[in-house]
């Protein structure tokens, strides 16, 4: 009976054995599915969420340390809404032939030239407002209306220019677009 005592033991010190070889390979395989699946994503979230938190605690103390952020942020505002203002200005009166006849009526005046003739002109588009304006005067002054036109702080483009010659010294016919809307 001494024997089958002893084989027993050896029968339990296998199994141990093999079940500790189990236990290990799948504690290991357990560890490696929560270290590579769950915990990974855990550890990618809370990396986003400090990288964003350093954003706002950077933003916050820049915007604590500088007492005239919000006045800043309000000039700029200022900024772009006059900047809006100089390519919308068509729109601001009741009538955009009147608003740009009196700006060009204005830079004519300042250039020595006379306005000869004024017509909207009607393509359909309803982005911009188109005109044809006719002018004399001498190149020079010819030359300084162009110019005032190109440098207005309100915006205008030149779509085409047409040059002949007048008995007081050259007319000029301008094609002028400014915006209506953008977009």
């Amino acid at each position: 009976m001494r024997l089958k005592g002893k084989c027993k033991v050896k029968d339990y010190a296998f199994s141990i054995r093999t079940h500790l070889i189990l236990m290990i390979v799948l504690c290991g395989g357990t560890w490696f599915v929560l270290n590579n699946v769950v915990l990974k994503q855990q550890h990618k979230a809370l990396a986003e969420y400090r990288d964003e938190k350093a954003k706002l605690e950077y933003d916050y103390l820049r915007i604590k340390n500088y007492p005239d952020y919000t006045e800043t942020i309000k000039k700029s505002l200022e900024r772009a809404n006059a900047k809006l203002d100089e390519f919308l200005w068509l729109s601001d009166g009741y009538d955009p032939n009147l608003t740009l006849f009196r700006h060009i009526a204005f830079i004519a005046d300042a250039s020595g030239v006379q306005i000869t003739g004024f017509q909207p002109f009607d393509r359909g588009d309803e982005k911009y407002y188109i005109w044809d304006i006719s002018f004399k005067g001498d190149i020079s002054g010819v030359l300084r209306l162009i110019n005032g036109i190109e440098r207005s702080r309100k915006f205008l483009r030149i779509e085409s220019v047409e040059i002949g010659k007048s008995e007081d010294g050259i007319s000029v016919i301008l094609t002028i677009s400014g915006l209506k809307k953008l977009g």
